[in-house]
């Protein structure tokens, strides 16, 4: 058979009917309302708490915090649904700020602003662009957990009602994305982003991926709720570019539904586990930081002791603002623990390097780019081909010429089930 990527610069890959154990991609929604009347019937009926027109006032300063370009989240739909809803309960312009949850991300250019908020809230609303680097920004707000210090962007700590508007999907190490986790790690600053995330390595493997009660999660909600996050928006994507669901309402109640939701729309039954996988990271492939979220659902779908091929175009490289990908690789869980403990690693890029070297211990992966180069993936810890085909000859002569393949078609957001 001919496999076609979702990338228009690799060229489709001819696999072997005899060897082929499973072709995968995520269904589309059953259900035959359109993305719109999703949301907007979500924000007529949220759940756990009153219409969000009916929890704000006039002169209310209100802080919404939406995803940034490294998510697919349809923003450009949601927002304008949001601040409608918000002038509606008399909430004025002036006093709507929307904050780009950038995380430890690079900030957005203006041209992809307009795009992924649409050029009409754009032109209107005051948008802050963080700078996560930039300590000034953000605000002590106490210590939460294991006395985790916690500093929030202050237009989201001195607003006087937040709202959340994300995407709720399998998360390597929060469970799911979503809910709280637009304000941490969302509008956190580093370190607070670092203690979040490096929570992994103290949970079970199998309480992390695609489990929405865990003591990641536990962290994110306790820190939106004490900084005022107080309505959540949250998409389920489907397949084929679709919706599955859409909730609205209280930032946990809601999130736990859409989490329900999300587990069974992003869920593909795997026959057989195959010797080797094919995967693409789409569409989460701007880098390798994202990639890993692709690399990680295929890692479902493999024996151990066999090979996972990942395609990803990564056009921004590993991480631009992670250079430690490269710089440290993904070297032995305990060495990261190591680093950790000596003060010479960031805790977040400890933890996709944690569980990074977790699936590398699983099974051997080759990865397929054009963003970056044989030496940085190297340097990594990966294999490294120039096309699809060659890294599927590659993998054929280690496990055999009656290899079994297993093919994920964007494989980002899936939850793979043997």
């Amino acid at each position: 058979m001919k496999h076609i990527f979702p990338y228009r610069e690799f060229s489709p890959l001819e696999i072997p009917d005899s060897n082929l154990a499973g072709i995968y991609t995520l269904q589309g929604p059953e259900q035959q309302a359109s993305d719109k009347d999703l949301v907007t019937t979500a924000l007529e009926h949220p759940i756990g708490c009153p219409r969000l027109r009916e929890q704000v006032k006039p002169g209310m300063r209100v802080a919404v915090a939406v995803d940034d370009y490294s998510r697919s989240t349809k923003t450009e739909l949601m927002l304008p649904l949001v601040v409608e809803e918000l002038h509606k309960g008399g909430v004025r312009e002036e006093d709507i700020t929307i904050v780009i949850a950038i995380g430890t991300h690079r900030p957005m250019s203006r041209a992809e602003i307009e795009t992924k908020y649409s050029s009409a809230v754009a032109s209107r609303y005051r948008i802050v662009n963080p700078d996560w680097k930039d300590r000034s920004s953000y605000v002590d707000v106490g210590q939460e957990g294991d006395n985790v210090t916690v500093r929030i962007h202050r237009n989201v700590v001195e607003a006087d009602f937040v709202v959340g508007a994300g995407q709720t999907i399998p998360h390597m190490i929060a469970g799911f994305g979503g809910g709280g986790k637009i304000i941490n790690p969302g509008c956190s600053d580093g370190d607070t982003i670092g203690d979040m995330h490096w929570l992994c390595h103290r949970v079970p493997e199998d309480r992390l991926f695609a489990v929405r009660d865990n003591a990641v999660r536990e962290l994110i909600d306790e820190v939106a709720l004490k900084v005022g996050l107080r309505f959540i928006v949250n998409e389920v994507p489907g397949g084929g570019g679709r919706m599955a669901a859409a909730f609205a309402g209280h930032p946990i109640d809601a999130h736990r539904q859409a989490c329900r939701a999300a587990r069974v729309a992003c869920a593909v039954k795997i026959r057989e586990k195959a010797d080797i996988v094919v995967a693409d990271a789409y569409p989460a492939d701007l880098d390798f930081w994202q990639a890993l979220k692709g690399l990680n659902a295929a890692y479902g779908a493999v024996k151990k002791g066999g090979t996972v091929i990942l395609v990803s175009p990564c056009p921004e490289g590993t991480s631009a603002q992670h250079p430690e990908l490269t710089e440290v690789g993904y070297v032995p869980t305990d060495q990261v623990v190591r680093m950790v403990e000596q003060g010479v690693l960031d805790k977040a890029v400890a933890a996709n390097l944690f569980l990074g070297r977790r699936l590398l211990d699983k099974a051997q992966s080759v990865l397929v780019t054009k963003g970056i180069s044989e030496a940085d993936t190297k340097a990594m810890g990966f294999l490294w081909s120039p096309d699809p085909a060659a890294a599927l000859e590659l993998a054929l002569k280690r496990h055999g010429k009656k290899a079994r393949i297993n093919v994920l078609y964007k494989a980002a957001k899936m939850v793979c089930e043997a």
